[in-house]
Parts: C-alpha cells; structure tokens; sequence
C-alpha cells in the first residue's frame, strides 16, 4: 500500500469514526444514577426563657444565663442570656445535653418541654427540642435550687477478701503436704 492510499484510508476512517461520535450534551449519560439517603447526625435544642413578675419581681428574661453543655463541656454559643419568647438555638450533634441556669435571688423555675426532664436533654438525629425555662419570683428572697439527680452507680462489694481467704487457706496446704511428703519420704528412705 502506497502513502498516498494509506493517507486517503486514514482520512475516510477518521470521517467515519467522527459521524458516529455525538457531542458530550447529546450523549447519555453512561453511570447509573445513585439514589443516596443522607443520615443528619444534628439535632436542634432551642432554649426560651420566661419570666412571671407576679410578687413584684423586676427580671426579664436577659437577666438569666444559661448553659447547654455536652459531657460537661459548653457547646458553641454557650454561656448565653436568655431571649424570651424567641429563644436561642443551637444545631448540634445527637447526644445527651444538659440545660442548666445559675441561682438568681428572689426567683425559683421549672423546666418544661416534651421529653424534658430537669434540664437533660437526650437528643436524636434529627430531632427538634424545645426546652422552656419558666422563672417565677418567689416574693421572699429565698430560691428554690432544682438540683438535677444524678446516678453514682452504687457501692461495689468487697469480693477480694474471700476469695484472698480460699488462696491463702490452699498455699498452706499444699505448703504442709509438700513437707509432710518431704518427711515421709525421708523416713520411707531411712528404713
């Protein structure tokens, strides 16, 4: 085959190819499309703070701080001071939270919200939690300090004692018949 048929080969083959070819945005797209489910790990606690005057009382809500901790450590945006009927969120991950406000003279609360108990929270993927601080004056001065409870875990057992007990009473044993046979074989040899 001479250049000049190669060269003329070369050229229809490239035509060729060229008129099956379809432009990138013509073409189907050759990966199967994948539906995914995003799993959120976040939550949502918002944190309203109410204030009842109804003995003479002169707080409002900003009067009060508050704290949103995670296994005893503030989250992002905590400490704060209370909003009111607005409240303050934080999107965090799922866990275990604890709502806490400090003692203020002359005013006890209650906390308040759907799985709320004393100010711990126990948040789940994609929950939405609204806990309610209500602060009541008390009229006298004195404070009504919610101490949330806690679980210790209990006292464990002595159970090394008695068991020491059996170890040391064995030792001795095997101790004693080591040289109770050490003496009979001795006698037995001295026959």
């Amino acid at each position: 085959m001479t250049i000049k048929y190669s060269k003329a080969l070369a050229l229809t083959g490239v035509a060729i190819l060229t008129s099956f070819m379809v432009a990138p945005s013509q073409a189907a797209d050759p990966v199967v499309p994948v539906t995914t489910t995003a799993v959120s790990t976040m939550g949502t606690i918002q944190v309203i703070s109410q204030v009842n005057n109804d003995n003479g009382g002169t707080k409002v809500p900003a009067d009060f701080q508050f704290n949103v901790k995670h296994f005893g450590t503030d989250v992002v945006g905590s400490p704060f001071l209370g909003t009111g009927s607005f409240g303050t969120t934080f999107i965090v991950e799922a866990g275990t939270y604890v709502v806490s406000t400090p003692v203020i003279e002359g005013y006890d609360g209650t906390w308040s919200g759907v799985g709320i108990e004393n100010g711990f929270i126990d948040l789940q993927p994609g929950q939405s939690v609204t806990i309610i601080r209500t602060f009541n004056d008390n009229g006298t001065g004195a404070v009504a300090v919610e101490v949330p409870a806690t679980e210790d875990g209990g006292v464990l057992p002595n159970t090394a004692a008695p068991w020491f007990n059996i170890l040391l009473v064995g030792s001795l044993i095997a101790a004693a018949g080591a040289f109770g046979l050490r003496k009979s074989i001795s006698l037995h040899n001295a026959k």
